[in-house]
């Protein structure tokens, strides 16, 4: 078992199918960057997926996988990627999503065994979606999360909370998911990419989070997973809420996170810039080990120090 000194291990995958995307989140990335989604870069094939992830499973006998990107609804064989996973025995298939292409293949991947996904919705006014997402289409991601709930998909939202440009919508994007009986995560502005220098700028806390919300509803803490990146409340009403608060409240002690690139490379902490590749590596059990081990010396023991790398890069 591959573990470090702090007794941390690998047991969740995250998997970057693609670093494109078709929107434009100012939080990943500068507007004026012209390579947005070009259909340029060079991925892996389902089965290429399923080969290294078969590899790193047999080592850490991993307990769940989530499909990222960019966005990987993009990636066009998706669902047969899906399958392939759950045949390889992963316990837990899941996936994050811009939610755009959500309604139209929600179906498809509940079939192909997914059942959990995690759908980015940053406002509920038009001009605010704008502000965030100027490339986005507020009624398409909408449209997703209802038909993904109606199929029976367990869904959860998830809101990238900037100072001075969204914080309004925290109560309303509260309400929609408590009609809705979903659970939403707030999250706090990560030190990445091009706003690796200015994320403090932008940075609404933990503490403004839940002060937010105090205004329109009364909360219990709940306890703390092992190894969960948020931080859960329940409303009076039995709305639950998440905060993932990287900055005010790090969990790197005891992280279980590992990321395989588009590309084939491991990355060990989002806080990195460079993975090591699995494709080159050994193919036997104990390359694969190494591998893994060097990932894990990547991970820090109490704080994320931050990266110029795009989140969309990396598959946060």
């Amino acid at each position: 078992m591959v573990t470090d000194h702090l007794g941390r291990q690998f047991k969740t995958l995250r998997l970057s199918v693609s670093p494109e995307c078709n929107f434009a989140c100012t939080y990943c990335v500068d507007v004026k960057d012209k390579d947005i989604h070009t259909g340029h870069h060079k991925t892996l094939e389902p089965n290429q997926f399923c080969d290294l992830v078969s590899r790193i499973h047999d080592v850490v006998n991993l307990e769940s996988v989530r499909l990222t990107g960019g966005e990987p609804l993009l990636y066009k064989p998706v669902t047969r990627l899906v399958s392939l996973l759950r045949e390889l025995g992963i316990p837990k298939v899941k996936l994050t999503t811009n939610g755009s292409l959500l309604a139209y293949k929600a179906k498809s991947l509940k079939d192909s065994g997914l059942e959990f996904i995690n759908v980015s919705l940053d406002a509920l006014d038009p001009d605010v979606f704008r502000r965030v997402t100027p490339r986005g289409h507020l009624d398409k991601v909408l449209k997703g999360i209802d038909t993904a709930i109606e199929i029976g998909l367990k869904v959860k939202i998830n809101c990238m909370v900037m100072k001075g440009v969204n914080e309004s919508q925290i109560l309303p994007l509260l309400r929609f998911a408590g009609d809705r009986g979903i659970t939403i995560r707030f999250l706090e502005l990560m030190k990445m990419g091009y706003l690796y220098h200015d994320f403090a700028s932008y940075l609404f806390s933990e503490e403004d989070i839940l002060n937010e919300i105090a205004k329109g509803y009364s909360f219990v803490s709940l306890k703390r997973k092992e190894s969960s990146t948020a931080r859960y409340w329940e409303t009076m009403d039995h709305i639950r809420f998440g905060i993932i608060a990287n900055d005010s409240s790090p969990f790197c002690s005891d992280c279980n996170r590992l990321r395989l690139s588009h590309d084939g490379k491991i990355y060990g902490c989002l806080s990195v810039n460079q993975g090591f590749s699995l494709i080159e590596s050994n193919e036997s059990p104990l390359g694969t080990e190494c591998i893994l081990m060097k990932a894990m010396g990547q991970k820090q023991d109490n704080h994320f120090v931050g990266s110029p790398l795009s989140m969309k890069a990396i598959g946060g």
